[in-house]
């Protein structure tokens, strides 16, 4: 079974309903269902939990949080965790953290509607490998047709 890794933008997409939303909905579906394994990180849900402060009452917010942490597995983050992402390299730090945490992990792929920001180089980490990256759409594409 695929272990998923979820992206920021994926969820708010989801929550929001904004853009093209359905894959995401398909696979958050197929995580309900126990098809795929879906996770994100501690760091995603808080994110989260601060850009539903305006949009959301408390109340929503925290029935929504709840609601998906029930179909989404929410990963730690460490210290073990940050000290590799120093050694990684990338256009933006905070998916090195995301990334690390989908490795950690042992999830085979991070999803994301921004698949340049986790092209990571690992020059001073020999065995780290970043999991596929994928758009909601290629792997509904290539992995839903055989489900």
């Amino acid at each position: 079974m695929d272990r998923l890794f979820l992206d920021t933008n994926i969820i708010l997409d989801i929550i929001l309903e904004r853009g093209n939303y359905q894959p995401c909905l398909e696979i958050l579906q197929r995580g309900d269902d126990g098809k795929v394994e879906l996770c994100t990180s501690f760091l995603t849900m808080a994110n989260i939990a601060y850009i539903l402060r305006k949009a959301f009452s408390n109340v929503e917010k925290v029935i929504t949080l709840k609601q998906l942490s029930s179909i989404i597995k929410v990963l730690p983050m460490d210290g073990e965790q940050f000290d590799k992402s120093l050694f990684l390299d990338g256009p933006d730090i905070e998916d090195i953290f995301q990334a690390q945490c989908a490795v950690s992990a042992g999830c085979n792929c991070i999803l994301t509607h921004n698949p340049k920001d986790f092209k990571i180089t690992t020059s001073l980490l020999k065995d780290w490998r970043c999991p596929s990256v994928m758009t909601p759409e290629e792997y509904t594409a290539v992995f839903f047709v055989s489900l």
